[in-house]
């Protein structure tokens, strides 16, 4: 197998593991692999699958932030890339599955006050680390976000402001 074929289908099998359809990160794989927009017709034949898929899955990935989708003046096909700040997006979409987590948790506690001490004990330890990370973690984006710039809305990566 190809170092390419390889690369995608192990981002479809990473994406799997973190709950999303394995075509979803297949998707993803490819469109980090891809020099510029592709169709969905041109993704599910690189990708082998329907384009029904292709499209589901990209409207999954356009949601939570990962993508984007542009057109061409002429041409009535929609194109998919990777969103400008991917990778921020990918944190966003963490960060709210660890806030239901967190807030199945929070709201649980007090109907397990006559549990054994060893389940409130593990309750409680959930709530406060996943307080603790949850919030470090937007903190972390936020000032991620703070040093990026998108140069004049076009089509570049996101560039960092230098640290000081």
């Amino acid at each position: 197998m190809a170092a390419r074929e390889r690369f995608i289908e192990e981002v479809g099998m990473a994406a799997e593991g973190d709950g999303l359809p394995r075509i979803a990160g297949r998707l993803f794989g490819h469109l980090l692999l891809s020099p510029g927009p592709c169709t969905l017709d041109e993704i599910a034949e690189a990708l082998n699958v329907s384009k029904g898929s292709v499209s589901t899955d990209a409207r999954l990935l356009l949601r939570h932030g990962w993508l984007r989708r542009s057109s061409r003046s002429g041409d009535r096909k929609d194109y998919y890339e990777m969103a400008p700040d991917f990778f921020a997006g990918i944190v966003a979409y963490r960060l709210e599955r660890w806030d239901a987590l967190h807030d199945l948790v929070a709201a649980s506690i007090p109907d397990f006050a006559e549990a054994p001490a060893t389940v409130r004990g593990r309750l409680e330890y959930l709530d406060e680390v996943q307080a603790f990370f949850v919030a470090g973690m937007r903190q972390l984006l936020l000032e991620w976000r703070s040093r990026c710039e998108i140069a004049d809305g076009q089509d570049r990566a996101v560039v960092p402001t230098p640290l000081s």
